[in-house]
């Protein structure tokens, strides 16, 4: 356990000496996604958009489905975007951390002394980026629905900070594994699709029975979209119980993500 502490201050070290070139990164990272593009950034949330039509329209127009009155509103599309918007930061971080290693394998095997960890770290950034701009276009979507924004919104980012450390300690471990395991990719595209559906994204958490409700908020998922969809429609925190779990386990997350990518990361140049 010791001997883990000190690999993970050593690479947290790194990391924060390594922050310029972090910035230079996310920079060139963000130009690869969007300069060029006709659409630019909307690209980020036309995904989401788009999503939320289809489930909207399934499930708000032919299914009827309506909110649960804890989360103040009678909007269901409301209810979906919130849901939608958090998923969809987790869901493509993860998704494009996991070959975050390998599509920069010419850095890690000739830049002598190259911080891969970085790598995984630079593709959450961006998210993060592009995961703010979906959040400013949710906000107004509530503000012109007829639902209201409380000082209670501010949670969202003491949320996504979690979040953030979840999403690198898993985009770690995936990204160092996709390295000697090339199906890691599409393994962890089937994971989150599975993931998906075990969230309450599209339904309410009240519909699971609660012999099976212990083992829903054992996802950290639920907490974050939970989070989000609490503190923006209903004004309200994650009761203290399932925050302090879920700040736990990101916490727990991003440490032993970083121990695990250390241990690797010897290995890598020899593989690629």
């Amino acid at each position: 356990m010791k001997e883990n502490l000190l690999i993970f201050i050593d690479f947290a070290k790194k990391l924060y000496r390594s922050r310029y070139m972090l910035r230079m990164m996310t920079l060139r990272d963000l130009k690869a996604s969007y300069v060029g593009s006709f659409f630019g950034f909307a690209w980020a949330v036309l995904s989401p958009l788009l999503q939320v039509v289809i489930y909207g329209v399934v499930f708000g127009v032919f299914f009827k489905s309506r909110p649960d009155p804890v989360y103040g509103t009678d909007s269901y599309l409301l209810f979906l975007l919130c849901g939608l918007v958090a998923w969809q930061f987790f869901a493509q971080t993860v998704t494009l951390s996991a070959n975050s290693v390998l599509s920069n394998k010419a850095l890690v095997k000739k830049a002598v002394g190259f911080p891969s960890e970085i790598l995984p770290v630079v593709t959450v950034i961006s998210n993060i980026i592009s995961h703010l701009i979906s959040l400013g276009l949710l906000f107004t979507v509530i503000l012109f629905s007829s639902a209201h924004l409380t000082p209670f919104v501010f949670l969202v980012f003491v949320y996504l900070f979690f979040i953030v450390l979840f999403a690198v300690g898993v985009g770690w471990v995936v990204s160092s594994v996709n390295v000697f395991l090339r199906d890691i990719q599409q393994i962890v595209g089937l994971v989150v699709m599975g993931w998906f559906f075990l969230t309450p994204v599209f339904y309410s958490p009240g519909i699971v029975p609660k012999r099976f409700a212990i083992f829903m908020k054992l996802n950290p998922l639920y907490h974050f979209v939970e989070g989000y969809r609490l503190a923006l429609l209903s004004g309200r925190m994650l009761p203290w119980g399932d925050f302090t779990y879920f700040a736990a386990i990101s916490i727990l997350s991003f440490g032993a993500g970083g121990v695990f990518f250390r241990k690797l990361k010897p290995w890598f140049a020899e593989v690629l």
